[in-house]
């Protein structure tokens, strides 16, 4: 065969029935160029209730507010190359300080510009929420951010009607190495701010923070909820789509079912007196 002539004689044609989508929740995601941890902590949520399809975008890695605002021109170009041709249920950004400096409208706008009439998420929108749906009003935030990034925060939480009742902050400059804090400095810190601090619950910032493995023994060790950027943003996403999400072991925010009893009982604050 030396023509391609010959090889359509050759050739056998098939014939197909398309299949529908996977049945699960698909979830486009941009995340920055010097994330390692989202990728890692989502694959531990996922299991078949979800599916995730992402890109990413330059960061330049410096903890400013410069340099976190420049995110926002690469948002949308990082979004269309999501899964081309394939229907996402809900956009999310992972980046917490980069929603907080660029804004979350503005986000939102960017992340589903070429997306059509889907919810979009992001870790601080999603943290917000999870505040609420855990009824928690007095918020202790554990930041590895500068100062600069931090007021910020501090504002936007104060604004949203939270109480910031402690702020601790390990000052990070540089996006690539929040991800190498450890589990003991983290327990070191929430040792030093949580006691007397009054508050509801513990919000852990970042999605290059470590954290998400060990909520739940942070949650038995201080006896409060505990959220961190990616916990939020997963759960967040599925609730858009008017789905729970079920992960259990990973702190009470993603544990499908569990009552604000059933949560005191877990953390053996049960206060129920008998006769």
């Amino acid at each position: 065969m030396n023509t391609i002539d010959d090889f359509k004689q050759f050739e056998v044609p098939l014939t197909y029935e398309p299949a529908p989508r996977i049945d699960r929740t698909h979830i486009g995601l941009v995340q920055l160029s010097t994330d390692h941890s989202l990728e890692m902590d989502w694959a531990k949520l996922l299991g078949t209730q979800a599916a995730v399809f992402s890109s990413r975008v330059f960061y330049s890695s410096e903890m400013t507010p410069e340099a976190l605002d420049r995110i926002a021109s690469g948002i949308s170009e990082a979004s269309d190359l999501i899964a081309y041709g394939l229907p996402m249920d809900v956009m999310a950004f992972g980046c917490t300080s980069a929603s907080i400096i660029i804004g979350e409208e503005r986000v939102a706008g960017l992340l589903t510009k070429n997306r059509g009439d889907i919810p979009a998420t992001n870790p601080w929108t999603a943290a917000q929420a999870a505040f609420k749906h855990l009824g928690a009003k007095k918020i202790a935030v554990f930041s590895p951010y500068p100062t600069d990034v931090n007021f910020p925060l501090y504002q936007q939480l104060t604004k949203a009607g939270f109480e910031v009742v402690v702020l601790g902050s390990l000052g990070i400059e540089r996006d690539t190495d929040i991800t190498t804090v450890s589990k003991q400095s983290m327990l070191d810190a929430l040792e030093k701010i949580l006691p007397e601090s009054g508050a509801d619950l513990v919000f852990m910032s970042c999605t290059n923070l470590r954290v998400l493995d060990h909520i739940q023994e942070i949650e038995n060790k201080f006896n409060i909820p505990v959220v961190c950027s990616n916990s939020a943003m997963f759960w967040h996403a599925m609730h858009l789509t008017g789905k729970a999400a079920s992960c259990p072991g990973y702190g009470h925010l993603l544990n499908l079912g569990t009552t604000a009893i059933d949560y005191d009982r877990i953390l053996g604050l049960d206060t129920e007196v008998t006769a």
